[in-house]
C-alpha cells in the first residue's frame, strides 16, 4: 500500500508552505513557522531499541519507520511541519565512498573511523566515486528508489556535510588545519575535489528522487521554499576556524555548492559569531541554519547584521527547561524572516550551553513544547 500523505493533508501543507516563503520574504505580519520536530531518522537523542534492526539494511524498514512517525505526528501535532523522507546513513556517505571505513556501533548512528589521507600528496589516489557501486551511495540510492515508488512524500538527499567537513573526515582536522599552513596548494586541491564530488552526488541524487536541480531542499527537515535554492550543507566546524583561514578555504567552495543548485542553506551548530562577515561573501546562501545552544546573543547578532538577506533557522534539541527557553527566545528575537524549530530527543536535553544526558517520556516533552509555542 502506498503512503499517501500528501492527498490527505494538502491544505495543511499549503498552508505551511506559504508560511515558510513569507519568512524567506521576509513579510511583515507573517505569523513565525514553528516546528516540533519528533519525526526522528537518526538514533542521536534516542534509545537504541526505538528503531528496527535492519533499519540500516532494509529501505522497506527505513521507510515505514519514518512513515509511522509522521502519521503520529499529523494526528498529534498541530505545527508548520511538512513531512519528507530522508535516506538515513549518518554523515560519513561521502568519505565512504572515497574509501573511508564506517562503523556501525549498536545503539550509534554510522560514523567514520580514521582518515585515509595521511599526506596532502595522497590526494592523487583518489578517484571520483561511482554512486552505484562506492561506499555507503548504493545503499542510500535504494532507500530512494524505494521511497519514491513507495509513497508521495517528497525525498531529501541524504545528510549533506560541505566541503570542510568531508575534507576534514578523509584528512584528520589536526592534520587538515596543519596543512592549510604548510601546503595551502594542495589543500586547495582537496577542497576542489571534495566539492566536485559532493555536487555530483547531490546530482545523482536528485534524479532518483525526481527533483529539479534547484528545489526539493530540506535544511534538516525544514522546507526550503521554492526560489530560494535546492541544497543544504552542513559547516559546523565553520565554528573552530579562523576567519582568515575560512575566508580562503571554505568561502569559495560552499559559493560553487550553491551556485550549482541555483543557492541554498548554511548549518552549523553552537557558536561561529566570528564567520558571520564570511557569511556574507558566499554566493547563493539564502539562508542559516543555527543549532544555537542557548547562545541567543547570536541569534540576535544574525538577525540584525543579515536583515531582508537570509532568512534564519532557530533551531535546538529540546532544552532541560522548556517553557523558559522559548519564552526567552521568541521575546528577543524578530518574528521577521525567522523559523523555530524544536528536535525532541528524549535521552537528552540542552542545558546551559551544553547537552546533558536527561532521560524523559518523548510524549511529555512534546506537550511541552506545543504549550511553549502556543500550537
Amino acid at each position: 500500500m502506498k503512503h499517501e500523505y500528501y492527498k490527505h493533508n494538502t491544505l495543511r501543507f499549503e498552508k505551511s508552505a506559504a508560511k515558510f516563503k513569507a519568512a524567506y520574504e521576509f513579510k511583515p505580519g507573517n505569523s513565525i513557522p514553528k516546528i516540533i520536530m519528533d519525526v526522528n531518522y537518526a538514533l542521536f537523542g534516542f534509545r537504541p531499541d526505538c528503531m528496527p534492526d535492519d533499519y540500516f539494511s532494509n529501505p522497506e524498514a527505513m521507510l515505514d519507520y519514518q512513515c509511522k512517525r509522521i502519521e503520529r505526528h499529523l494526528a498529534s501535532i498541530d505545527d508548520d511541519y511538512i513531512p519528507m523522507f530522508m535516506p538515513w546513513y549518518g554523515t560519513g556517505v561521502v568519505p565512504s565512498a572515497l574509501g573511508s571505513q564506517i562503523v556501525f556501533n549498536k545503539g550509534l548512528d554510522p560514523a567514520v573511523h580514521g582518515q585515509i589521507l595521511i599526506d596532502p600528496s595522497d590526494l592523487h589516489r583518489l578517484r571520483l566515486p561511482d554512486p552505484c557501486q562506492d561506499g555507503q551511495m548504493p545503499d542510500v540510492l535504494r532507500c530512494i528508489d524505494h521511497a519514491r515508488t513507495h509513497s508521495d512524500l517528497p525525498i531529501s538527499v541524504t545528510d549533506c556535510q560541505g566541503p570542510l567537513n568531508i575534507a576534514l573526515s578523509l584528512c584528520g582536522v589536526e592534520d587538515f588545519c596543519l596543512w592549510m599552513y604548510d601546503d595551502p596548494e594542495k589543500v586547495h586541491d582537496i577542497m576542489d575535489f571534495c566539492t566536485e564530488v559532493l555536487i555530483n552526488w547531490i546530482k545523482v541524487q536528485k534524479k532518483h528522487a525526481g527533483q529539479e536541480l534547484d528545489s526539493g531542499a530540506w535544511p534538516h527537515s525544514i522546507l526550503l521554499p521554492k526560489g530560494y535554492g535546492g541544497v543544504s550543507i552542513a559547516d559546523d566546524d565553520a565554528v573552530v576556524l579562523s576567519p582568515d583561514l575560512y575566508r580562503e578555504f571554505v568561502v569559495p567552495y560552499n559559493s560553487r555548492i550553491f551556485k550549482a543548485f541555483g543557492g541554498g542553506t548554511l548549518h552549523f551548530c553552537g557558536n561561529a559569531e566570528h564567520q558571520l562577515d564570511n557569511f556574507e561573501q558566499m554566493d547563493g546562501l539564502t539562508g542559516i541554519n543555527n543549532f544555537c545552544m542557548g547562545n541567543f546573543k547570536q541569534l540576535i547578532k544574525m538577525q540584525k547584521k543579515f536583515k531582508n538577506k537570509y532568512t534564519l533557522m532557530a533551531c535546538d534539541f529540546n532544552p532541560l527547561h522548556i517553557e523558559s527557553y522559548y519564552s526567552e527566545l521568541l521575546n528577543c528575537l524578530d518574528p521577521e524572516g525567522l523559523i523555530v524549530c524544536c528536535f525532541v530527543t528524549p535521552e537528552l536535553a540542552l542545558d546551559e550551553g551544553k547537552y546533558v544526558a536527561a532521560a524523559k517520556d518523548e510524549l511529555e516533552i512534546i506537550h511541552d513544547l506545543k504549550k511553549a509555542l502556543s500550537l
